[in-house]
């Protein structure tokens, strides 16, 4: 194992054994995330080396996305995620708001953050690239919520808005950024296929927006678009922060100044 690796090992462990001894975890959800860990670390030698089995290295890509898409959907055992908000009022004509600090979707994401996403090109000139497309992505995406009647302007600040801030960015965010562009979209775009980079921002998308199946077949189609916008930012950027930062800030437009989570 190179220098690189063993310190991205050291700091999961360091971060299973905190959430361990925090009883975030219990030890079945320490052995199903080291489990998830090792997967993804045999995903990493099999891309380095052309030699093994390109078959057993895509098919691993698969395994590892369904892992991801079950921990994520929560169906796993030993993750006691803390609820933080339950059922509180942010907009007057919005649904009820329930927060919880996922840490098995957490423990997903930074596994595959500190071992398969690149770090890609520098952050301020991916910026630079991307920020128009941003911008677009923002103005299309509020634009749409207001045309699926699913929020209306709602300018507001409420005291738990950090709180919700923290959370957003750290365990809704970085997950799904690192999994459906860092690990999905970058892993499609690299199969030896006609068109592999616009094919894999639509699959990538299209799967982004089936992980939304709970809200109806309307918000699962606003979530696919969002997923190919978010997509494109990834291709044109090269950087996983900028994604983040992206998300995160159509995320936080969203609960200022419309209706949060969206109309009843």
């Amino acid at each position: 194992m190179e220098r690189k690796e063993f310190v991205k090992t050291g700091v999961l462990f360091s971060v299973l054994m905190m959430s361990l001894f925090t009883q975030l975890i219990s030890v079945t959800g320490f052995l199903i995330i080291t489990l998830f860990a090792a997967l993804v670390y045999l995903y990493t030698v099999l891309e380095k080396n052309l030699k093994y089995n390109r078959f057993l290295y895509h098919t691993l890509a698969l395994v590892i996305l369904a892992i991801s898409i079950i921990i994520f959907q929560h169906l796993l055992p030993g993750f006691n995620n803390v609820l933080i908000f339950d059922k509180i009022q942010v907009s007057k004509d919005g649904v009820p708001f329930t927060m919880y600090f996922n840490i098995d979707k957490t423990l997903a994401g930074l596994t595959l953050l500190l071992f398969v996403v690149p770090p890609g090109a520098g952050f301020r000139s991916a910026l630079k690239k991307s920020w128009s497309l941003i911008l677009m992505t923002i103005l299309l995406l509020m634009g749409l919520t207001l045309l699926f009647s699913f929020v209306r302007i709602d300018i507001k600040f409420h005291q738990y808005f950090f709180v919700w801030a923290l959370n957003n960015v750290l365990f809704v965010v970085m997950a799904e950024e690192v999994l459906f562009r860092g690990f999905f979209q970058r892993h499609l775009s690299l199969l030896n296929i006609k068109n592999s980079q616009i094919i894999a921002v639509v699959i990538a998308g299209l799967s982004f927006g089936a992980l939304h199946w709970a809200g109806g077949i309307l918000y699962v189609l606003y979530a696919a678009i969002a997923g190919i916008m978010y997509g494109l930012i990834y291709q044109r950027s090269n950087n996983i922060l900028v994604n983040i930062l992206s998300h995160f800030l159509l995320n936080i437009i969203h609960i200022l100044f419309f209706t949060y989570p969206f109309l009843k």
